[in-house]
């Protein structure tokens, strides 16, 4: 930690989930369709899983909520995430990435996934996080997201650095198959940056978020550093 590091950020981000997991290593691929009904945006996205097998759908819901999976999953799960928190890298993403997919492809969890920019000073110059979370909307939006979150864990820049620009983020989608000229107009225009702040705000604001990553099965903490917690709630094997 710099002695420049914004104290109170850090401690939301790392808080008390030093022994927390990382999450989330889904890859969705082909977009379906996008409707808007009841307010809610939805991108139905066919996503092939070549690690883990099968599909699931995504929606992008109006604050910025990325839903994966069924509603009629057994479980499901709130997940608050930053892209540049490494504990979100190091404790959830690399470790139960491929579990989390499987089981969302199989149909037995939902995630509804939170981007939060609460490290947004953490990079010099600052704003990594808030141009990372856009462009995850942004490929949501795209039906990519799976895929698009998984590169950003997977190239996780390091705090006090500079973090990915606009064209670099834009070439990761690329990488991960967005093509559109919509995403990469998004991009650079910070099209979802109301909503990541307005993530944050909201997280900040709930006695249940305890930093980056907090996961929560409704009201109740998750602990993701105990073994087999996965397979309790989606009732694998």
């Amino acid at each position: 930690m710099g002695a420049n590091r914004t104290r109170g950020a850090v401690a939301a981000a790392r808080g008390a989930g030093d022994g927390r997991r990382n999450l989330i290593l889904v890859v969705a691929v082909a977009v379906i369709a996008a409707a808007v009904i009841g307010g809610v945006v939805v991108t139905h996205a066919r996503a092939d899983v070549p690690q883990a097998g099968g599909t699931y759908a995504t929606t992008v819901q109006q604050d910025g909520t990325v839903v994966a999976g069924s509603a009629n999953a057994k479980a499901t799960l709130d997940v608050y995430e930053d892209f540049l928190c490494p504990y979100c890298k190091h404790n959830l993403e690399d470790p139960y990435g491929k579990d989390m997919t499987m089981a969302i492809a199989a149909g037995s969890l939902r995630v509804d996934y939170h981007v939060l920019d609460l490290l947004d000073n953490e990079t010099t110059p600052a704003g990594y996080s808030l141009r990372a979370g856009n462009a995850a909307l942004a490929a949501a939006k795209a039906g990519r997201f799976a895929e698009f979150h998984a590169a950003l864990y997977e190239q996780q820049p390091t705090e006090g650095q500079a973090g990915y620009t606009d064209d670099q983020l834009v070439d990761i989608g690329r990488k991960a198959g967005i093509t559109s000229q919509q995403f990469a107009d998004e991009v650079k225009a910070g099209a979802f940056d109301a909503e990541i702040r307005g993530q944050t705000d909201k997280a900040r604001d709930s006695v249940n978020f305890k930093g980056t990553p907090t996961v929560l099965s409704g009201d109740n903490q998750v602990d993701i550093s105990k073994a087999g917690w996965l397979s309790q709630l989606t009732g694998a094997a």
